[in-house]
């Protein structure tokens, strides 16, 4: 069965706040493709014709990560990571096994949300498989993201959105 519009909105403003997280599991919205990005037109006025309004689709299609290229030689397998986004939803579960919280998807998204939105990102260049540095780098900010989710923990007890 199609989607509704709004649930491949929903779909894509996720997207658009947890990239890594919609990469990994595959999901691809129906619909959601370059068919379904488009531009309101423009009107013709007394000047000729006012430039097309981009919409929030093709808006989002252009901001995509495959976009990003840099003409140098390429390792395999390199790939550009948030690492508190990786490291959020790593330890999304294990912190809310702590604390007696709503575990739906819906409370999960709104936590990362709110944990991610407290963080500064940290971008970086690396190889898939390179489990060193993700380690030393979870070391690094491992106090600064259980507190981050600690915080947005409480925040969505305090007011769930269901």
């Amino acid at each position: 069965m199609a989607k509704s519009r709004s649930e491949i909105d929903k779909e894509m403003m996720y997207r658009k706040i947890m990239p890594s997280a919609a990469k990994k599991g595959g999901n691809v919205v129906p619909g959601a493709d370059e068919s379904a990005v488009t531009m309101e037109t423009g009107t013709a006025g007394l000047m000729g014709t006012i430039p097309p309004v981009p919409t929030a689709a093709s808006m989002a299609k252009a901001i995509r990560r495959p976009a990003v290229s840099i003409p140098v030689k390429e390792e395999q397998n390199m790939v550009l990571v948030n690492l508190m986004e990786e490291l959020v939803i790593s330890k999304l579960d294990a912190t809310l096994d702590r604390f007696n919280c709503c575990k739906c998807d819906k409370c999960k998204k709104d936590i990362a949300a709110l944990a991610l939105n407290r963080l500064k990102p940290h971008y970086v260049v690396m190889n898939e498989q390179d489990d060193e540095r993700r380690r030393k780098n979870e070391e690094m900010f491992a106090s600064e993201v259980t507190s981050a989710l600690i915080q947005a923990i409480l925040m969505v007890k305090k007011e769930p959105r269901h």
